[in-house]
């Protein structure tokens, strides 16, 4: 994808991902104090693949069924520490580190095209012996389940879009400009996450703090995210699920539900009161109950 001059280093195609190696220690070091915030026991493992090593947090029981997370642009894996308690009850969970992305993940070489995350995210799925397994994406993790739904749809059971990005409408051209800033230009965490949240949320300064490590010294190298087109939803015949909340500021929620409900064969879809793009920490009571709901009725 080709961006206009002055535009861009948020979704780059240029590695390392981290400014200076003393940039890289604060995030790292920021990345572990989330685990203050985790409340159930996690191993932490590495997965090679050939673009590089993907880490991975996993919770759980040994026998549960697998449950694979994949989280928002820059977020990292800790992102899921109001979900998992809940979704790690009964399920094998994995909350991946996007590769290329903040987070622990380390690539090798660029991915390029939408056929490299599929090929990637099938890599993990073969290196932690999953045959299949259900896919829950937040945000650019939204996109990026889509993406795999449409590639390998025989490695999924079910998936779960929580404000997916892009993907199925297009976002605002405030988001995308947002998205393109330069490091030095980029508001800071706090007021970043106050403009796209419900009024009123109040987040963990652990997280606030992480998430200042990220616009400070991080620029992913990532492929920006697209809307898929009327077929490519078509062929998407899995179950899914499809959560936004009624405040989402990166497109309209119901024209994004409505396109959703009229393409996708097999989809489940609402709008959660009170909460906007990180639904999923902003209204966690209601998005755990709602995704153990659908996971359980087969």
């Amino acid at each position: 994808m080709k961006f206009k001059k002055g535009l861009g280093d948020a979704m780059r195609k240029k590695l390392p991902i981290y400014t200076t190696p003393e940039g890289r220690a604060k995030y790292m070091a920021a990345y572990e104090a989330m685990f203050s915030l985790w409340p159930v026991p996690y191993d932490a493992i590495d997965v090679k693949t050939s673009y590089g090593s993907t880490h991975i947090n996993v919770s759980g029981p040994g026998d549960g069924y697998p449950l694979v997370l994949l989280h928002g642009a820059g977020l990292s894996s800790t992102s899921w520490f109001t979900n998992i308690a809940a979704l790690s009850a009964n399920h094998r969970v994995y909350a991946v580190d996007a590769i290329g992305d903040a987070g622990k993940s380390v690539a090798d070489r660029l991915m390029m095209k939408r056929a490299d995350y599929a090929q990637w995210l099938r890599e993990v799925f073969d290196g932690l012996n999953i045959e299949r397994a259900y896919l829950l994406g937040h945000s650019y993790g939204g996109w990026l389940t889509l993406n795999m739904a449409l590639a390998y749809p025989d490695r999924l059971r079910k998936i779960v879009l929580l404000a997916p990005a892009a993907s199925i409408y297009p976002m605002s051209f405030l988001t995308k400009l947002g998205l393109r800033l330069p490091l030095k230009i980029r508001p800071s965490a706090r007021s970043m996450f106050k403009m796209i949240a419900s009024k009123g949320t109040v987040f963990e300064e652990t997280f606030i703090h992480l998430m200042e490590m990220v616009t400070r010294y991080c620029l992913p190298a990532t492929m920006f995210p697209t809307v898929y087109t009327d077929e490519e939803l078509k062929q998407i015949d899995l179950p899914a699920l499809l959560l936004i909340g009624a405040g989402e500021k990166i497109y309209n929620p119901k024209k994004a539900i409505d396109r959703a409900q009229r393409w996708m064969p097999d989809l489940t879809a609402e709008i959660i009161p009170n909460a906007g793009h990180t639904l999923n920490m902003e209204q966690p009571e209601i998005i755990n109950a709602r995704i153990l709901d659908f996971l359980k009725s087969d």
